[in-house]
């Protein structure tokens, strides 16, 4: 599985985070896994076949994606999602352009490609469970919903962050809910993370940790800065790629990384 967290802190904003770990096999693990992620959304304006020129666009936003479970659904949902969001269309006066509508659209597109999976040789194996949010046209919040597939291959979707103001999915959400203080702050709940992940009771859960916030209309995804052992240096971490690594800085012809980044472990400064 692994460890999923969505929260909205005192000032209003929704901060998403997660582990790195892919089960790959029964007893099999791979610190590889991208789950939090952008989903860049672009909605158009109905077709006029009086205009010429290009498609005009209603909107532009990036979603936050948040994925638990198994890798082949996960990664073959985000796929779908990411290559159709590109270009969707409404129809005035029927589609639900809210942020419950752009769920609903996502939903859809979970349901048909969870249900083929599961009824696979991997079964309940094949479950995900999602996490995703933006920012709502019609109350101009940020909101979230979970997307999850029970035992019997069924499917479900509800707005969270509704009653508390966080919600976590994953082997690790037990765990981590024990150790959650009271009025967390931001960096209560990566620590409480990084100690799950830490955590060898919990081998679903591994890796580096992962985490991106909305500000404004974007789902920005931050690397996250660590100091390393002796003779290590700084790490800067993006899932599995060291960015900072002799690897990508070796090369003078290389490019050199633009991600922001987040300093959890006060490696240089703190978060």
């Amino acid at each position: 599985m692994t460890l999923c967290m969505v929260w909205r802190n005192a000032r209003g904003i929704v901060h998403f985070a997660s582990d790195s770990r892919l089960t790959v096999a029964a007893n099999s693990y791979a610190d590889v896994g991208i789950k939090v992620l952008s989903l860049p959304l672009t909605i158009l304006d109905p077709v006029d076949a009086r205009a010429a020129g290009p498609r005009t666009v209603h909107r532009t936003t990036e979603l936050g994606i948040c994925f638990a479970g198994s890798a082949v659904n996960s990664l073959t949902v985000k796929d779908s999602v990411i290559e159709v969001a590109k270009r969707l269309q409404f129809a005035p006066g029927y589609t639900d352009t809210s942020m419950n509508g752009v769920a609903s659209f996502v939903f859809t597109a979970y349901r048909i490609i969870s249900k083929d999976v599961c009824a696979t040789a991997l079964g309940s194996n094949g479950r995900a469970a999602i996490l995703v949010g933006g920012r709502c046209s019609e109350t101009g919040e940020v909101r979230v919903f979970h997307m999850t597939t029970n035992n019997a291959n069924e499917h479900s979707m509800k707005e969270v962050l509704i009653h508390s103001d966080h919600f976590f999915i994953g082997a690790g959400a037990k765990s981590a809910e024990e150790e959650l203080p009271q009025h967390p702050t931001d960096s209560d709940y990566l620590s409480v993370l990084k100690s799950v992940i830490d955590d060898r009771a919990q081998p679903t859960v591994g890796g580096h940790l992962q985490y991106g916030r909305f500000e404004r209309d974007r789902f920005i995804v931050y690397g996250v800065i660590e100091l390393g052992t002796a003779g290590e240096g700084i790490h800067y971490w993006r899932g599995a790629l060291d960015l900072n690594s002799a690897e990508f800085m070796a090369g003078h012809s290389s490019f050199v990384p633009g991600l922001p980044y987040i300093d959890p472990y006060s490696s240089i400064g703190g978060i």
